[in-house]
């Protein structure tokens, strides 16, 4: 009996010392593979960052900024930039690579707008709205082009203002609670880290004639948006100013790309590639609606010199840019036309342009 009970604990000793065995071998196992893992990781890093430094830093100063305008203008990889460049170097390439608005009124004498009589056959209202595809050496995109510019008008997420605390909606979502048939994104709105809700928009902000938000005091934003003659004014406004130029509907971004059918000046390469959203006005009155696709590996995204020389070429008298990155977006008939870069799907929003 006594012999049986100590085999029997003999074999419990051995199981014990296998399990014990077995589970070193996967504790072993499992940190051989998280070391090979880091040390992956690690060398990944110090590819990339070596290959940074070289566009940087290279030769070339055209790449080198091209690479840090456009990671400057997204919210997850501004920082980088900053790890080769001091703050003082930044500004002089932003400097370089700019955009110089024209210090002019819009001369709204240039724009005469057809009525309704006055269009062809095929101009009628369920013809009224045509979309073009876009393509450029590093862009696709889309453009939507309403003849009749008083179908235009400024969407917001809640007609009765605007709460920090609160989110936006989605562009979709705007323009149905509206009752609309097409809609692109609008203006800036507060986005600290890129972690914004899309609650609260930055400038003024004008709705169907109501003042939804004003700039803060002594500010001037460049304001986009439409008069009451339906004809599209850009300018660096307050709200006030604003509604003594009878605009029915705006929003505040910027820059301006076209004023009174001069295009703007051009420094370096504008910007860096990324999404975008533009808006502008022909002579004959129809609004162009513009959406870039970027940060795609067929559409790395469109320059500020890309959207002027687009909004050229299909006539704007008067164009400007609006919030571009992960906001851009063109809804239209129940589908987005373009393919956002947002994995979670559309932004939230506070503002859009939508189409009656």
């Amino acid at each position: 009996m006594a012999k049986r009970k100590e085999a029997e604990t003999e074999q419990v000793r051995s199981k014990k010392k296998k399990r014990s065995k077995r589970g070193r071998r996967i504790k072993s196992y499992i940190l051989r593979t998280l070391l090979s893992l880091f040390t992956v990781v690690l060398l990944v890093l110090a590819g990339v960052m070596g290959a940074l430094y070289v566009v940087f830093l290279g030769p070339s100063q055209t790449a080198g900024d091209l690479v840090v305008t456009t990671m400057l203008e997204t919210s997850a990889l501004k920082f980088v930039p900053r790890i080769y460049y001091s703050e003082e170097e930044i500004q002089q390439i932003v400097a370089r690579n700019t955009v110089i608005e024209p210090e002019v009124e819009t001369d709204t004498s240039l724009v005469v707008i057809k009525q309704p009589a006055e269009r062809a056959d095929d101009e009628e209202e369920e013809k009224d709205i045509e979309i073009i595809e876009v393509k450029g050496a590093t862009y696709k995109g889309w453009l939507m082009i309403v003849q009749d510019p008083s179908r235009i008008s400024v969407g917001v997420s809640r007609k009765a203002g605007f709460l920090e605390e609160k989110s936006g909606k989605q562009l979709h979502e705007i323009v149905e609670e509206y009752g609309a048939v097409a809609g692109i994104n609008g203006g800036a709105f507060s986005d600290s880290g890129g972690m914004g809700n899309g609650g609260m928009p930055v400038g003024v902000v004008i709705s169907e004639g109501n003042l939804m938000k004003r700039a803060t005091t002594g500010s001037r934003d460049t304001v986009i948006g439409f008069d009451v003659n339906d004809k599209l004014l850009i300018g660096k406004f307050s709200a006030a100013q604003a509604q003594e130029l009878n605009m029915r509907d705006c929003v505040s971004f910027g820059p301006a790309l076209v004023v009174n059918g001069e295009p703007a000046v051009i420094a370096g390469a504008s910007s860096g590639l990324n999404p975008r959203t533009a808006i502008g006005q022909r002579a004959d009155g129809a609004v162009l609606m513009l959406v870039i696709d970027g940060r795609q590996v067929n559409s790395l995204g469109a320059s500020m010199s890309d959207l002027i020389e687009i909004m050229m070429r299909y006539g704007a008298v008067n164009a400007a840019n609006l919030d571009g990155g992960s906001s851009s977006n063109l809804y239209y008939n129940g589908e987005y036309l373009n393919d956002g870069v947002a994995l979670t799907g559309a932004r939230d929003i506070p503002t859009t342009f939508i189409v009656r």
